[in-house]
């Protein structure tokens, strides 16, 4: 075993058999390394990663090869998961590099940090048109020992060019937020996928980020066209092979452009963003498949990802000893053993036979979607009977799948991606009434603050026995809204004081000084790491900056501070631009600033206890409201007004001793109400 063995991180464990010497990320590799002057290799990977399995059983478990790599680097293994401000500054090193990016990624350093080479995966000998890993290994090790200057001189460039830059300050304004928004949408209407839904061809991801954009442009600004795109998509992933038909869940995305064959791997924060954007769109429409959808999803992650006490795992594995996707791959002999030869054509019509969706090694992936209507008639069946039908094929399926090896889960709690799962089961039990979600969500909310904070500081990751490494911005912003969630879902001031707390927290520590916005990182001792790192795009989950600029904009909502409201502007018109230009890199800022351009409604809940506002609460969150803020006081039999809370709800009173409603635009406040239906009625109101 070498020094891996030592570590928490499923990844990093994987790795510990392995001849390579390896260090965890650290100061005592780069001592060693300035101490006997050689260069550092730097890989990082996670555990769901299937090319990163295949780099390590061809090249870091072969002791030829490990032999000549310890013999001529210091070599450290990342778990991107938990550090992704390493992974962050050394992505942006491979794409500038070579133009593409992706894991297993593989960087060179000097001893003191700074990279000169990198890429991503590389085959133990030339192969595809790539250079072997031992070439690479003997090229790059040449290149430092005899044109160090030469070497030198390419890292002094890369972390020139990596430093960021402040963002150039712009002047926030309502016609720059319409603008921006206005032309983002046309760009991704245009690059819509028409056929299949979502974008672009393989592989094709979910970008949620990007649906919920549009989505929130269709209820804000009544455009049909944004609708039908988001539509699409959802229609496409739901009967895709993306979905899991038989455990539900989402795999991270599809490898072909029709959704049909999936890259293997289930993350946590994929999964929480699908529920919560088939639940926005069913407030949006009422479609009762999209919040079914939604119900599985959230049920997968209960299923499937809770841990112990609370909280979601980070991962489901794309791969297990028999390979990339076995547990979730069929044969035409293996269904027919399932479900009887006599029904097997039945079940290629119901799950998209296996010339549908193929993968490399020949496995059928389970589809659906199918039209039941037509196909019950077709067969001289009611569409309730092909259901039911279908149902106990899922159910004999299943049944047979989990007699499969099943994929590992890695158990790390990673608190920004729980925040995200807080947030969609939040809102799903809002909407639905269904107090069983948001039991899950103070499971969750409760698990973080009594594993991954500690003396006040709140940690980027629980690994089991252990809160890890400094707390991300992503983390703070995104459990700062996951707070103001949970206020608005229970009624409990605690939590928007917690949300009120990490926003002051991030401001304090992760602000940039020379201009709007913030780093991914606090201010603290150095890392190692040649830049600070700060991540602008929305990638597969909303960036910090996009986070916090929408907790900025609902804490201005909910206090009255303009200083809040300002930071918010300030980030978004710094970025309108890049928005403008790359809308699919700025999902999530994009619907901020569409929210912002429509303008904020405060709405204040009273209530006698925490928990009558409900159906209140439940009733506006009937439909899709983006832009609505909602702050929640209580007013005891005792006291005539509300004393604690958000100050939106401070010193507000009762109607009849009632629940009661207040709608504010602008701060601006109508007559209180206290029904459902008087509510909505407000809310509409112009």
């Amino acid at each position: 075993m070498n020094r891996l063995a030592r570590e928490t991180s499923p990844y990093l464990l994987q790795h510990q058999n392995n001849p390579v010497d390896w260090y965890p990320w650290g100061e005592e590799p780069f001592l060693r390394a300035r101490r006997e002057d050689r260069p550092i290799l730097v890989s990082v990977g996670y555990s769901a990663c299937h090319w990163c399995h295949v780099m390590a059983h061809e090249s870091f478990e072969d002791p030829v090869l490990a032999a000549v790599q310890n013999r001529l680097f210091v070599s450290i293994k990342v778990d991107r998961e938990e550090h992704p401000d390493v992974d962050r500054v050394f992505m942006d090193v491979v794409q500038a590099l070579t133009g593409g990016g992706g894991w297993p990624m593989t960087v060179f350093l000097l001893p003191d940090g700074r990279p000169f080479f990198a890429g991503t995966y590389f085959p133990p000998q030339d192969r595809m048109g790539l250079p072997g890993f031992g070439r690479v290994l003997g090229s790059v090790a040449q290149a430092y020992r005899e044109r160090r200057e030469e070497v030198v001189a390419t890292a002094e460039k890369l972390s020139l060019a990596l430093a960021p830059a402040p963002l150039v300050p712009a002047l926030p304004s309502e016609e720059l937020l319409t603008r921006t928004t206005a032309a983002a949408e046309g760009r991704l209407l245009g690059a819509a996928d028409p056929d299949n839904g979502g974008f672009g061809g393989a592989p094709k991801f979910p970008q949620c980020a990007v649906l919920e954009f549009l989505l929130a442009r269709h209820v804000l600004n009544h455009k049909e066209a944004s609708w039908e795109v988001v539509e699409r998509a959802l229609q496409g992933m739901a009967a895709g092979g993306i979905r899991d038909q038989l455990d539900e869940g989402f795999h991270r995305y599809s490898v072909d452009g029709r959704w049909a064959v999936p890259h293997f791997e289930k993350m946590l924060y994929d999964n929480a963003q699908l529920a919560r954007i088939f639940l926005h769109a069913w407030q949006a429409h009422h479609h009762p498949g999209h919040l079914d959808l939604a119900r599985r999803t959230l049920d997968f992650l209960l299923r499937r990802m809770e841990l112990p006490g609370g909280g979601f795992a980070a991962s489901l594995d794309a791969d297990t000893a028999a390979g990339e996707g076995a547990p979730y791959l069929w044969s035409t002999e293996e269904v027919a053993l399932v479900v009887g030869e006599e029904r097997l054509a039945l079940a290629q019509r119901l799950f998209s036979g296996p010339g549908e969706a193929v993968t490399d090694q020949g496995g059928w992936v389970l589809r659906g979607g199918q039209d039941l209507a037509g196909l019950a008639e077709e067969l001289g069946v009611t569409a309730a009977e092909l259901e039911a039908e279908r149902e106990a094929m899922v159910g004999l399926l299943a049944a047979a799948r989990a007699a499969r090896p099943q994929p590992g889960r890695d158990p790390k709690l990673i608190v920004g991606w729980n925040a995200l799962a807080i947030l969609a089961l939040c809102e799903f039990a809002t909407a639905s009434g269904e107090q069983a979600y948001l039991e899950a969500a103070r499971r969750c909310a409760r698990a973080i603050l009594e594993k991954a904070r500690v003396g006040g500081q709140l940690h980027h990751l629980f690994d089991g026995s252990t809160a890890r490494f400094p707390a991300a911005l992503d983390d703070l912003a995104g459990m700062g809204l996951a707070a103001l969630a949970l206020h608005e879902a229970t009624g409990d001031p605690t939590w928007f004081e917690l949300g009120l707390e990490l926003a002051q927290m991030a401001e304090a520590d992760y602000r940039d000084p020379d201009g709007p916005g913030w780093f991914d990182t606090s201010i603290g001792p150095g890392s190692n790491l040649p830049v600070r790192s700060r991540t602008l795009e929305d990638g597969a989950q909303p960036s910090g900056v996009s986070l916090m600029a929408e907790l900025c904009l609902r804490l201005y909502a909910l206090t009255g501070d303009t200083g809040w409201h300002d930071r918010a502007q300030a980030a978004m018109a710094a970025l309108s631009s890049a928005a403008d230009r790359f809308p699919s890199a700025f999902g999530a800022l994009l619907t901020v600033m569409a929210v912002s351009q429509a303008g904020l409604v405060e709405l204040a809940l009273l209530a006698p206890d925490h928990s009558s506002h409900s159906e209140l609460l439940q009733g506006c969150r009937q439909h899709f409201r983006p832009e609505l803020v909602i702050g929640v006081g209580r007013v005891p039999s005792a006291e005539p007004e509300a004393t604690a809370g958000p100050p939106l709800v401070r010193f507000r009173q009762l109607l009849r001793g009632l629940p009661t409603a207040y709608v504010c635009r602008n701060f601006s406040c109508r007559l209180p109400v206290t029904g459902a239906a008087e509510l909505d009625r407000e809310l509409v109101a112009p």
